[in-house]
């Protein structure tokens, strides 16, 4: 397996290698034809002014020729994953992305509505303000159809039901003090669940329904649970049997379940889901052994007539980042391909891929990376998976699918978030620029506060404390405020014009608020602490009044002297 792995990492960097060399190629030729600007008036769109960063519109015909297609020797189905707990894009944008997603080797689309579906009656209070509309529903269901995309609802059934459990008509459903989840003994949580599934299944019916049931960390804690004299284990199994038969008998379509619950379960206790739910197995890491070991699968597949296999694409590596690590993800993805292949050449049924992308952790975390920026890193495990490998040809359609301009390189192995991708032209592009230039302003403020509070001998909290520092070290530390500030103001105004074409007002303000308010705190602080320090001009003798700090008393103010940094 070691050796496996080993190889698999030196075709993979070697893959990214020549086909970082055929895009430099195809650069270089295009500018000996005295092309510099492959796509006129449009080469410097999402690089810097406010007034470039418009939607993009997609150049490239749903026509465009791929040099690689789907292998046969990967699992049929590769589902990617919209969820939308979180940052849930414009109905036109996910219109697009529907399109963008087959043509990279999707099958179907794994949808997690959570409080963005229009629930009516008794659920109506599940739904968020913002949720979309029923015609909105419809519209997102036929961008999928029309796509050729199978589209699947998942409706968590345990755990991850806060934003059920958060209000006052669900709270006595809780299993202990946290929202997170459900109590499985009273009979009103199946009910809340299979109402809200039944909903989603009238609305749009499914071949397939996905009842998550993962990180279910509280169980058998309440009293009811306690006094039924039963494992977790198998409180947990009771509930999820009785949803999915529900699903089953109902509707007649098969049932998908997270797997992490029962990975390392008893046999008998998986025999009782055989036949009832298909486990899909999540690890998104690298080396998905480590998470799953082969012993787990075997097991599965032994008992399960499907198994499925589920790598990330984004919200996946920090509950705060902002742009996904594409290299990363496709190194998962393509751990789960092998792990496919292996498993089919023993006649094991691996009945396909879902690709997650969680857009928060969970319902109270804040925003992880959004949907849009994180196009590249989709099309990249797509191909991936329907490939079953990453070459240079597969590298060279995912630039085609995004729009890029020759002078783009897509090379993961040393771009791992993709960033070049900001020059082309897919929906979500002037987005990743944004987010460029903000992981940029981001590191300049934390530099700038590094070196003035914490390296700095002259604006620490002991130079606070008693007003007694250098007035020039003071200016030397601040020099780079003015401008900061006023970059930061900028990118306020050009996250609201970006953002709010892809999200609405109350994302793109979510967004603002968790990343740009900090950046804007640290430099109100420093600007604060600054125009303190120099407005003194004489300072006492040593030793400083200890029992008296910040009292300017043999201290005089330079009320004359107005601040620099206004």
């Amino acid at each position: 397996m070691a050796l496996l792995r080993c190889r698999s990492i030196r075709m993979l960097l070697v893959a990214l290698g020549l086909a970082t060399a055929a895009v430099m190629t195809m650069g270089w030729w295009w500018r000996l034809l005295g092309a510099s600007r492959p796509f006129p008036g449009r080469a410097s769109v999402f690089l810097e002014a406010t007034e470039h960063s418009q939607i993009p519109q997609l150049y490239h015909s749903t026509h465009t020729r791929l040099q690689t297609h789907p292998d046969t020797a990967v699992p049929a189905d590769r589902f990617w994953h919209l969820d939308l707990k979180g940052g849930a894009p414009k109905v036109e944008v996910l219109e697009s992305l529907m399109v963008l997603a087959a043509r990279a080797g999707a099958t179907g689309v794994l949808v997690e509505w959570e409080d963005a579906f229009p629930y009516t009656g008794s659920l109506a209070n599940l739904s968020a303000h913002t949720a979309y509309t029923m015609q909105e529903v419809h519209r997102i269901a036929d961008a999928a159809k029309g796509a050729g995309l199978k589209l699947v609802h998942l409706m968590q059934s345990l755990g991850h039901l806060e934003y059920a459990l958060k209000l006052r008509q669900w709270a006595e459903l809780r299993e202990g003090e946290s929202p997170a989840e459900a109590c499985p003994s009273r009979p009103a949580t199946a009910r809340l669940v299979t109402d809200a599934i039944d909903q989603l299944m009238s609305a749009m019916p499914s071949s397939l329904v996905h009842i998550g049931a993962d990180e279910v960390f509280t169980l058998g804690q309440c009293s009811l649970c306690r006094a039924r004299d039963m494992t977790p284990l198998n409180l947990y199994l009771h509930h999820v049997l009785h949803v999915a038969r529900h699903v089953r008998t109902r509707w007649g379509v098969r049932v998908l379940m997270w797997d992490d619950m029962v990975r390392r379960a008893p046999v008998q206790a998986l025999r009782a889901l055989a036949g009832v739910a298909e486990p899909v197995v999540w690890a998104y890491g690298p080396d998905v052994t480590r998470m799953v070991p082969a012993y787990i699968l075997r097991t599965y597949a032994a008992i399960f007539p499907k198994v499925w296999l589920a790598p990330a694409f984004k919200g996946a590596t920090g509950p705060r980042a902002i742009m996904p690590d594409a290299a990363r993800h496709a190194a998962n993805t393509l751990a789960w391909v092998q792990v496919a292949q292996r498993m089919q050449h023993t006649r094991l049924n691996v009945a396909g891929l879902i690709i997650t992308g969680w857009s928060r952790y969970d319902h109270f975390s804040v925003l992880c990376e959004l949907l849009p920026p994180s196009t590249p890193s989709l099309v990249l495990t797509l191909l991936t998976a329907s490939r079953g490998s990453l070459t240079p040809a597969s590298l060279q359609d995912a630039h085609a699918l995004l729009d890029c301009p020759p002078h783009v390189m897509l090379n993961p192995a040393q771009d791992r978030h993709l960033w070049a991708t900001r020059d082309c032209a897919f929906p979500g592009a002037n987005v990743a620029a944004l987010l460029h230039r903000f992981a940029r302003l981001r590191d300049d403020v934390k530099d700038m506060h590094h070196e003035a509070e914490e390296k700095g001998g002259w604006l620490t909290s002991y130079n606070l404390r008693y007003n007694f520092s250098s007035p020039s070290r003071v200016r030397e530390a601040t020099m780079s405020l003015r401008s900061l500030s006023s970059s930061l103001k900028e990118m306020y105004e050009e996250a609201r014009a970006v953002l709010s074409q892809y999200h609405d007002l109350h994302t793109t303000k979510e967004w603002t608020e968790q990343h740009l308010d900090p950046l804007n705190t640290t430099l109100t602080s420093l600007r604060r602490s600054a125009t303190t320090l120099l407005s003194f001009t004489v300072w006492p003798r040593r030793p400083l009044d200890l029992t008296q700090p910040n009292q300017p008393t043999k201290i005089f103010r330079n009320h004359s002297q107005s601040s620099p940094f206004v």
